[in-house]
């Protein structure tokens, strides 16, 4: 015959193995959220204006742990660090190429990437964000063609 302490002890361990398994799909799922993928970009946002005819471009490689693509006129290629929900792009390097009708909208690119604090990805869009959470940079994936 079970008795109630027995029953009771054997309730507890079910939960217990509930929570804790929960609580670890939890954690895997956050750290899903917290990586960047390996993907290209076409940018078609630079905070509030549209650009996404423009050809600026954004690969995420997440092996080196760099961003890069072309911003307009020139390639670029910043090496980012992850910690938690923080993405800190660090410095640029880029090529330096002088293209009159593409400067401004480099200049805009660089001085929105500055501002990146953090991230949201999903399977088709990726938001570089500021530290308001404001969305500086939106990218869409670029469908490859076969």
């Amino acid at each position: 015959m079970i008795t109630n302490s027995k029953l009771y002890v054997g309730f507890t361990l079910v939960a217990l193995a509930f929570l804790l398994g929960s609580c670890k799909a939890q954690k895997q799922g956050k750290m899903m959220s917290d990586q960047l993928m390996q993907q290209d970009y076409v940018i078609t946002h630079l905070g509030e204006e549209e650009v996404s005819k423009s050809g600026l471009t954004l690969k995420v490689n997440p092996e080196n742990s760099t961003i890069s693509g072309n911003s307009g006129c020139n390639n670029y290629n910043f090496s980012y660090k992850l910690k938690g929900e923080n993405l800190n792009l660090g410095f640029a390097s880029a090529t330096k190429m002088y293209c009159e009708d593409e400067m401004e909208l480099e200049n805009m690119f660089f001085q929105k990437a500055a501002s990146v604090t953090q991230f949201e990805a999903s399977e088709q869009e990726i938001h570089l964000k500021n530290k308001a959470g404001e969305s500086v940079i939106k990218a869409k994936k670029l469908e490859k063609s076969e």
